[in-house]
């Protein structure tokens, strides 16, 4: 019963998190008065306890963005509307019977479970509200772009096709064949379909376009040699066997502009650094102020 209550409690803290942040979040536009009508409105009741709109809400975004989304249309049916809150309405029964008739609420499982989620709820409280201001600017974005290129540069990229053979008594025999297809005007492509080991044969020995790191050394080496679309490399060997390899594009090293949507992901990526600096910086702070003592 321990390890359910224990399970239980990181549960309800993320839950219950959850609803107390999301309820603010989706009604703070329509306050009147501390709380809006619509806010107020009673859903449900179950004994003498109402379950209102923004509860609803609440434990609507409670699934996450994607699930909260559909279910927020679903909820707009009659019959979307009454599973939804009959999902509330037993998880209320359930409460009121743990509290009521098991007295669940009065066991050292349970109140050890509370107070891990308090706990929990704090912490997570806490750090909302030292952080609530954080701010990344465009400048801070502009000053990051240019002080960081190496994060903004797509690197150069080949588009190749190779044929795989084995590196056993016959390999020089048939590679010296497929030189003389190649030379005679056979397709690389057809070459490859009947003769390659590389599970890339059924498509004609492409392997898509790759960046430097992606391929074995010597592959690699030798597949970013080819200068033209069209040019054919010499026998390579790696420790799969005997490639030869087709170059079929060369995609130059180009630089990423600052556009919006990068703009977006680096104003994010600012905006997670500097939150995780605040909580460690502060997380020393308040080792100062309360004692802290590792139990060997």
């Amino acid at each position: 019963m321990g390890k359910f209550f224990a399970a239980l409690a990181v549960m309800a803290a993320a839950v219950f998190f959850n609803f107390n942040f999301a309820a603010r979040a989706a009604w703070a536009d329509e306050k009147i008065d501390g709380e809006s009508e619509a806010a107020s409105k009673v859903a449900a009741r179950v004994g003498s306890e109402d379950i209102t709109e923004a509860e609803v809400e609440a434990f609507i975004n409670s699934m996450g963005a994607q699930q909260a989304q559909q279910m927020r249309l679903f909820y707009s049916n009659p019959q979307g509307r009454r599973i939804i809150l009959d999902q509330i309405i037993s998880m209320k029964l359930y409460a009121l019977e743990g509290e009521k008739i098991l007295k669940l609420d009065e066991t050292p499982d349970f109140k050890n479970a509370l107070k891990d989620v308090k706990n929990r709820m704090l912490a997570q409280a806490a750090m909302q509200e030292l952080v609530k201001d954080v701010n990344i600017t465009d400048e801070d974005v502009q000053k990051f772009y240019e002080a960081h290129p190496e994060h903004f540069t797509q690197p150069e990229l080949v588009h190749a096709r190779h044929i795989l053979i084995s590196d056993d008594a016959k390999a020089e025999q048939t590679l010296a064949q497929i030189q003389a297809d190649l030379k005679a005007g056979k397709d690389f492509g057809e070459i490859a379909k009947e003769i390659s080991i590389c599970p890339s044969n059924s498509r004609g020995g492409d392997l898509g376009e790759f960046g430097r790191g992606q391929m074995v050394k010597e592959f690699e080496d030798a597949a970013f040699a080819l200068k033209n679309p069209g040019d054919i490399s010499q026998p390579v060997k790696t420790r799969f066997g005997w490639h030869i390899i087709k170059l079929e594009s060369k995609t130059p090293e180009t630089k990423i502009e600052l556009d919006e949507q990068v703009k977006a992901q680096v104003k994010q990526q600012l905006e997670a650094e500097k939150v995780q600096a605040m909580l460690r910086t502060h997380a020393e702070d308040l080792k100062k102020q309360f004692k802290v003592e590792i139990i060997e």
